[in-house]
């Protein structure tokens, strides 16, 4: 069952695609390949509440003649995917020009670069031995000198990164003398090498070959545990976030850790994800209590030792952490893998926390005159420890962008509630707070509703305060906050090429002065997008549309924008990532934040654990 309510999370993802506009055929594309995948369930394009204008059907056949990315030899080892189905017959794997190129990108701007192989594992076992094989021995007749052939891997949730953590990039740019990079002649100890007993002092000279790269495609991780009492659950990395609380529907608990994407609890933990919700209930470093993870190999599997005999530094999954609510014994290992972006492990299991659904809930918002009035009102809500579950900021042109995107006046949408209309009406163009409060009784609430109402509306000047309780108008007040990214998007007119969406963390006393700069390098550079922020952790995005035909001029604006709202977080001792990760995108900032010696140290780690530079290199 748990299998099913995850493939239909992927036909529902399928559909939803298809229903905006601004979808991608080959987004489109991807999902249905991944269906196929997982043949238990297929695509039923008749229960598909959309137009026949946007039927998946037209944007398959349109995602079928695009252009794909250019067509090249895969650089994988000849041998390597004929010995695997060897091994492991029923395997799925593929070679579909259209599927390397949907697990060569996330949802950012970041230029596809496809892997050579996706792969769809099915067992702990099955990703041991794909591990194995990639980090090989191969003896070159006549020559002296042997070839260890590295093959990269990028493991995968849903594709809904942002900072580039999906492209395959070759060779490794890691700079860093104790890697092993192509072409390189190394000695490695002889004790790496599986058929070989511990002699030490001794080494073996070989050549290092990367040879390509493969994704594992984890959508087949689908286990959802039972809730038993306790307030948590133990799921598979592929499981999505809402397939899991549909899932926990029954228990009146919830996983409450919302990015706003569908994403897999696997690619969450990887990514350090957080979301609206984090204000209440933490992020991803607060809600994994334990987890399962294959680590990559630390010996070279040899050329007469193909059956691999020896498993001594072999790939072996292992447990981390546990199910108690605290514990203070050894290294915190499952933090150290929260947030890793699959550099250092496979995770396969993950135990999170769950959280009761909250018996009454309040949604509120407010107008400000400026961006930095309503930033202060959020600050002296949090220093006042008025308890809100959520409480989100857009500036001027996010609601603008949210005008914009309905048809007429009054819009009724059927898809926000279950099939209930919203009337959704223009909101005043003005600098917005949303924010929701969640309580055991209404009294609790509602206390907490007008101890923030007092703040916005007295203390800051704010405007239009509004509130409900019930589903649908609470629905309708946050429409625009809902609706933010896609209605962004529609801000430029044509078809955008792709989106800069990008993200820092700032104090809270600093939150009001970054958003308000930011908001203005937006307006007198001319470039076009919102501000908007997860307001009450300090952490706020730039969503910034970049079309096909944009100048280098423009581009460079937007980038100069990312540029300057990051350095302006480090520099108030802030990060330049609050919850969509480094990728190789904001890699260049690690060094800013944390100094030569806090990136050794980070380096430190990958060598020990990933010594032939296996994962997302």
């Amino acid at each position: 069952m748990a299998a099913n309510n995850g493939l239909r999370s992927a036909q529902r993802r399928l559909e939803l695609f298809a229903i905006n506009r601004c979808a991608s055929p080959l987004i489109c594309l991807h999902h249905a390949n991944r269906l196929k995948a997982c043949p238990s369930l297929s695509i039923d394009t008749s229960s598909f509440k959309i137009s026949s204008a946007f039927s998946p059907c037209r944007f398959l056949a349109s995602a079928c003649s695009a252009e794909p990315s250019q067509l090249r030899e895969s650089r994988l080892p000849s041998d390597f995917l004929s010995v695997l189905k060897k091994r492991h017959p029923g395997l799925k794997t593929s070679t579909n020009q259209y599927e390397l190129d949907s697990h060569g990108h996330g949802e950012s701007w970041h230029p596809t670069s496809p892997p050579d192989a996706v792969i769809y594992p099915t067992s702990v076992e099955e990703i041991e031995d794909i591990l194995r094989l990639c980090c090989r021995e191969k003896e070159n007749e006549g020559e002296a000198l042997s070839t260890v052939e590295i093959v990269s891997i990028i493991p995968y949730g849903a594709g809904t990164s942002l900072e580039g953590h999906l492209q395959f990039l070759f060779p490794p740019n890691n700079n860093d003398n104790n890697n092993k990079e192509d072409g390189d002649i190394v000695e490695i100890p002889s004790s790496c090498f599986t058929d070989q007993d511990k002699k030490f002092n001794s080494y073996k000279k070989v050549q290092i070959k990367r040879k390509g790269g493969i994704s594992i495609d984890m959508c087949n991780f689908q286990s959802i545990g039972e809730v038993t009492g306790d307030t948590f659950v133990k799921v598979g990395a592929g499981v999505t976030r809402n397939t899991l609380n549909e899932a926990l529907r029954h228990t009146g608990m919830q996983f409450m850790v919302d990015p706003g994407a569908d994403a897999t609890i696997g690619g969450m933990t990887a990514t350090a994800a957080s979301g609206t919700a984090a204000v209440k209930y933490g992020t991803m470093r607060e809600n994994v209590l334990a987890m399962s993870a294959i680590l990559p190999p630390t010996t070279v599997l040899s050329a007469n030792d193909e059956n691999n005999n020896n498993t001594t530094g072999t790939p072996e999954e292992v447990r981390l952490g546990c199910n108690a609510l605290k514990s203070s014994a050894g290294y915190n290992l499952t933090a150290l893998l929260t947030g890793s972006e699959g550099t250092l492990g496979i995770l396969t299991e993950i135990t999170v926390k769950l959280h009761p659904i909250p018996s009454h809930v309040i949604a509120a918002s407010c107008a400000f005159a400026d961006l930095h009035s309503a930033a202060e009102a959020v600050a002296m809500i949090r220093m006042m420890g008025i308890p809100v579950s959520r409480i989100e900021l857009l500036d001027e042109m996010s609601i603008r962008a949210f005008n914009k995107s309905l048809p007429s006046e009054e819009c009724s949408d059927g898809h926000e509630s279950g099939g209930d209309e919203l009337h959704l009406q223009p909101m005043e163009v003005s600098p917005t707070l949303f924010i929701e409060f969640a309580g055991h009784s209404e009294t609790a609430a509602l206390e907490d509703l007008s101890a923030a109402q007092n703040i916005c509306v007295n203390e800051f000047e704010g405007t239009n305060f509004q509130s409900a309780s019930d589903e649908s108008t609470r629905q309708a007040l946050w429409a625009a906050r809902h609706r933010l990214y896609y209605s962004s998007i529609a801000l430029r007119a044509g078809s955008p090429q792709s989106t800069v969406l990008t993200d820092v963390c700032v104090p809270l006393s600093h939150f009001a002065d970054i958003i308000s700069a930011t908001a203005l390098d937006v307006h007198e550079m001319g470039v076009i997008g919102p501000c908007f922020g997860h307001a009450g952790d300090g952490n706020f995005h730039c969503i910034l549309p970049l079309l096909p035909d944009d100048t280098k001029e423009y581009k460079d604006k937007v980038f100069k924008v990312v540029e300057n709202l990051t350095d302006r977080a480090i520099a108030v001792g802030g990060t330049c990532s609050g919850e969509h990760g480094v990728g190789y995108g904001k890699k260049k900032y690690l060094e800013r934040m944390y100094g030569k010696g806090g990136v050794s140290m980070m380096k430190a780690v990958k060598q020990s654990l990933d010594p032939f530079n296996i994962l997302n290199p």
